[in-house]
């Protein structure tokens, strides 16, 4: 049962989450000229890939590099083991919420941009998205296979700069609260 219910408050979030950052991608995308709805979708396949990294290095990071940074007070270090003890939390968020939705995301972007290939071009519909969809899938299966390598090799290191950024950005004091 609780399985069901962590289950189902992700798939809210997820929900939530996915039409708030297809709202403003969509609508603001079709504002856009080619050039810069590509970087757009380019954005969201990175970032797609770069979550899933960070997920797979959460799952492998060791915690003692960890223990060993806090104990010398490094910063950073009670983040980056507070996400290493909850790697599987952070695996799900990095790999299945966010890397999802952007995967989805890239899609839907990748229409858009299809439609105002369309207009500019005379070729056939089918062929266009066709091209599309083998773009974006080739950038993000391949990016996530080339990145979950560094993941698994540099796990440590990978957890250490999100800690760190995460630092930067003020939002490490929730994290380090619940690190003992």
């Amino acid at each position: 049962m609780q399985n069901f219910k962590s289950s189902l408050f992700i798939a809210l979030i997820t929900f939530w989450l996915a039409v708030i950052v297809s709202f403003f991608s969509q609508t603001r995308i079709t504002d856009l000229e080619l050039l810069p709805a590509f970087l757009v979708l380019l954005l969201i396949i990175i970032t797609g890939i770069l979550s899933d990294m960070v997920g797979v290095a959460a799952t492998v990071a060791r915690e003692e590099p960890f223990n060993a940074k806090a104990a010398k007070k490094i910063s950073g270090a009670k983040i980056g083991l507070w996400l290493v003890r909850r790697g599987d939390k952070v695996a799900s968020l990095m790999c299945d919420i966010i890397g999802d939705i952007c995967g989805t995301v890239s899609g839907a972007i990748g229409a858009i941009i299809v439609i105002q290939i369309l207009e500019e071009v005379i070729w056939p519909e089918t062929i266009v998205n066709l091209l599309m969809i083998g773009f974006i899938a080739s950038l993000t299966v391949g990016g996530k296979a080339f990145c979950k390598y560094y993941g698994i090799k540099k796990a440590e290191i990978i957890i250490f700069d999100v800690s760190r950024f995460l630092g930067f950005i003020k939002i490490g004091h929730i994290f380090i609260k619940e690190v003992k």
